[in-house]
């Protein structure tokens, strides 16, 4: 689910577009062009594409915030409407990802703000309308700041990967573990995404509705994917011995434990990420018990 194409780096982190960010922007174009006039097809295609902006923009926010907490993130995958930024670092501290998850609805509310206060500047009704593409350009803004109120509402879900659905699973984690926290969140997911697939089939009739429950329904199943790996990582190797050891790879230590890669908290327990090694370093209790290469391409 997470095959992407790399499309170069920002500060320091690689930016990997889905296929689905790719193949959505024509589909949206062909329908317009089948449901209604030309106007309306160059103003769904371009509201799409400012979308897509404000969803970089977001996701860009984030991985500064991610940065201020002093984590570095490995890529960051572009979906249409929402972005997943995998960290160097896997915490145990459910609260390092309410607050990170946080800042996405955040930004997003404030670049609602700002469009909606320029609109209001030169006098621009704001009212919501469906098919009204005159005068153009007014009609593209005022669309955009609806838009950017509905990817607010959205991020706003409690479904994963959606920041709303990190806020959710984090909260639940504080009392039972991250992986029981993760299947409840996808099991809300699925049923969300289901709802939105039936509601776009049956109410909106809308086929981009019903692509983004499909997205949804497979992001979520692939975050579950990857926390089910890591526990499984980590009961293996809790399994083997009960006694903390030193990282269990073919290859000298010093290779294995670098400075880049230590936790900054003296008690550390989770993952991080070695990237000349490509590995994941497993700490617990501020020590590295085990190191595993079997996902360190980080391109599954």
């Amino acid at each position: 689910m997470t095959k992407a194409i790399s499309i170069g780096t920002a500060f320091g982190t690689e930016l990997r577009l889905h296929w689905s960010w790719l193949l959505l922007p024509p589909g949206v174009v062909v329908y317009s062009l089948a449901t209604g006039p030309w106007r309306e097809a160059a103003l769904n295609f371009l509201l799409l594409v400012a979308v897509y902006i404000c969803v970089l923009v977001h996701e860009v926010g984030q991985v500064l915030a991610v940065r201020r907490f002093g984590l570095g993130t490995r890529d960051l995958i572009l979906y249409p409407f929402w972005g997943i930024a995998r960290l160097t670092q896997m915490s145990d501290r459910p609260w390092q990802e309410i607050y990170l998850a946080a800042t996405g609805p955040i930004l997003l509310a404030l670049l609602a703000t700002l469009i909606g206060a320029a609109l209001a500047f030169t006098g621009t009704a704001i009212e919501l309308t469906w098919g009204d593409t005159e005068p153009f350009a007014e009609s593209f803004f005022r669309d955009l700041f609806w838009a950017t109120v509905g990817l607010t509402a959205l991020h706003l879900l409690p479904v994963l990967p959606l920041d709303g659905g990190r806020v959710f699973r984090a909260a639940l984690a504080i009392r039972t573990s991250r992986l029981r926290a993760t299947e409840a969140a996808a099991a809300i997911s699925t049923l969300a995404a289901g709802c939105l697939l039936i509601a776009a089939v049956a109410w909106m009739q809308s086929p981009l509705a019903g692509v983004v429950g499909v997205l949804l329904f497979l992001s979520a199943q692939d975050d579950l994917g990857r926390t089910r790996y890591f526990e499984d990582l980590r009961d293996g190797s809790r399994n083997r011995s009960h006694a903390y050891r030193a990282p269990a790879a073919m290859v000298p230590a010093d290779h294995v434990v670098t400075p880049d890669c230590r936790p900054e908290e003296p008690h550390f327990t989770g993952f991080t990420w070695n990237a000349r090694a490509r590995l994941w370093i497993e700490w617990r209790d501020g020590r590295p018990v085990s190191a595993n290469a079997l996902i360190g391409d980080g391109h599954r």
